[in-house]
């Protein structure tokens, strides 16, 4: 009786310290609280800023990251080596939090900044190089994907990929090859250059809203070029003032002299992480020498196909890939496609359920840094300074609004001329999907956005007053899923861009293999937001012949046989 009465107490003892074990973590973290993001560290973007090494290898580089709150307070930082952990970075946080992380790796010792508790991302100190650099290689900074230089990180993100830039930026001497060709520059001197800056390359125009920006320290250094380039480090220049750099020169006919480098009036010369600035020289009949600051900003271009892949498999589909030469493609029907053999390839994959309607991918030739919460999107940094939000759907295959309006009994839905329960079945069934879609859309970061699919219904712009007197639809319609993502912000549709006319071109892409009594739609679209000075410079059918398609691939087989919807391709450019 006594040793049952000892159990019992003992048993009693040990539930109350479970217990109270139990809600001291709960008061503390719930384990169903936190988020595990993992980070892969890559290498695009930037490493191929020295004429002698086309890339760097990160294995063996030492690595840190800090992590702030969206208000920049500090909270924590981890350090270690790449290859310790399968080169990712696998970090836990709190669900539903914003935060902002900055990658450092090196090869050199002791060279990583610290911070402590109560400091914000504003007192972190540089790192550093001694100038001049002798290897713009050795040290590799994140580029951020906010303007401040942050990477800014939803808690939902299940992995991001982090695109490392030199910490250096690469200076290129111009020479005129009509009058300076023969000019020897023997050493720069930047007077005016930034020994210590701070992590954050902002542009001038945002000086303003930081009131607590480090002023950086500025020094004298000499450098003697390699191959016309060399290497300084990020300055902050706001205004019409720049770094004040001096070329040694050797003329063949005036012989030795110095050059001053003009600023130009207006350039505010910010030479930020891994960017590519220019010291253009010429000379006159004399031999007196000029040389002047530049920046050249060659156009950015993304190239962009959306493709219903019809299950095919994944050799197929990276052959399409290739063939049609595009940076992103948004798959729909993607049952058979291995996004390990995509990922073999040197690609990036990310695959989502979509709406019933089976697997969706996004197969890139660019890292992503970043996810929607709906998953239907994903962040794909271009390179200086933007970044794209790429989302992919497949809209849900019946009711099929055209088959019902053309007297085609489909999928339970009987053919009819009423309209209006035409357009309320259709957008009864595909509400969900935009629902979600512009929940993901107005989550964006960035203002250029791109939405690609097989809708599974035409767009608003097509079946119009003129294509019913053309014969090319029964009724005008405006159809409710791509209106509802009109009215939700999404204001571009690509194709109509470049050929506003549905007559003159219809742009059908259903379907390269029609039955006797099948309709012909435009159900794959392109829809966008875009930034300023981008704009669609192309939009083009894919299929099988030149009657139907713009592009046709040579010596590829019967597309028809391959797909049963022709693709689309679009092409965007970036100028400044």
């Amino acid at each position: 009786m006594l040793k049952n009465t000892l159990f019992v107490i003992l048993l009693m003892i040990s539930s109350l310290f479970t217990a109270c074990a139990e809600g001291y973590v709960s008061d503390v973290q719930k384990e169903d609280d936190t988020k595990e993001i993992r980070f892969s560290l890559n290498m695009e973007g930037g490493l191929t800023m020295s004429s002698t090494r086309a890339s760097v290898s990160l294995d063996g580089m030492k690595w840190k990251i800090f992590c702030f709150d969206d208000q920049y307070n500090y909270l924590f930082d981890k350090t270690g080596s790449i290859g310790d952990a399968a080169n990712e970075i696998k970090v836990s946080v709190t669900k539903g939090v914003v935060y902002r992380f900055l990658f450092l790796c090196t090869t050199a010792d002791n060279i990583f900044p610290d911070l402590a508790s109560g400091k914000t991302y504003w007192d972190l100190e540089a790192y550093a190089p001694q100038l001049p650099l002798a290897d713009p290689m050795a040290m590799l900074v994140s580029r951020g994907n906010e303007k401040d230089g942050t990477l800014r990180v939803v808690a939902a993100s299940a992995s991001v990929q982090v695109t490392l830039a030199p910490r250096a930026s690469k200076v290129v001497l111009q020479k005129d090859p009509q009058t300076a060709s023969d000019i020897t520059v023997n050493s720069v001197t930047f007077a005016d250059a930034a020994s210590s800056v701070p992590y954050a390359h902002i542009e001038p125009q945002h000086y303003s809203e930081y009131e607590n920006l480090p002023v950086a320290t500025r020094k004298t250094y000499q450098c003697a070029p390699q191959e016309d380039v060399c290497y300084m480090l990020p300055d902050m220049c706001a205004g019409t003032f720049g770094v004040n750099a001096t070329l040694h020169i050797t003329h063949p006919i005036s012989g030795e002299q110095d050059v001053r480098v003009t600023v130009p009036v207006g350039l505010a010369l910010n030479v930020g992480s891994g960017k590519t600035y220019y010291i253009e020289m010429s000379a006159d009949a004399n031999g007196k020498v000029a040389a002047t600051w530049a920046t050249h900003v060659a156009p950015r271009t993304l190239k962009l196909a959306t493709q219903n892949l019809w299950g095919k498999s994944t050799s197929v589909v990276l052959d399409y890939f290739n063939r049609i030469d595009v940076d992103v493609l948004c798959a729909q029907e993607c049952s058979n496609l291995s996004e390990s053999d995509i990922q073999a390839q040197g690609l990036y994959v990310h695959t989502h359920s979509n709406n019933g309607q089976g697997k969706c991918s996004i197969i890139s030739r660019y890292p992503f840094s970043g996810i929607t919460p709906n998953k239907y999107g994903v962040y794909i940094d271009l390179g200086e300074g933007i970044v794209v939000l790429v989302m992919n759907c497949h809209g849900a295959f019946k009711p099929y609004g055209p088959y019902q309006l053309n007297g085609i009994d489909y999928g339970g839905y009987p053919a009819t001329d009423n309209v209006d329960e035409v357009v309320r079945v259709n957008k009864e069934v595909r509400q969900g999907m935009v629902d979600k879609l512009l929940e993901d859309f107005n989550s964006s970061t960035t203002p250029f956005v791109c939405l690609s699919g097989d809708f599974n219904e035409p767009s608003w712009l097509d079946w119009t007053e003129e294509a019913l007197a053309a014969g090319l639809a029964p009724y005008v319609v405006q159809w409710p899923t791509t209106r509802s993502l009109w009215e939700g912000g999404i204001k571009g549709d690509a194709y109509r861009t470049i050929h506003p006319d549905p007559v003159t071109h219809p742009g059908f892409t259903w379907t390269p293999r029609p039955s006797e009594k099948d309709t012909k739609d435009r159900l794959d679209l392109t829809l966008y937001t875009l930034s300023p000075r981008m704009e669609v410079k192309s939009c083009q059918v894919i299929g099988e012949n030149t009657e139907t398609s713009d592009i046709v691939l040579p010596d590829w087989g019967p597309f028809e046989e391959v797909f049963d919807h022709r693709g689309l391709r679009t092409e965007f450019v970036f100028t400044k």
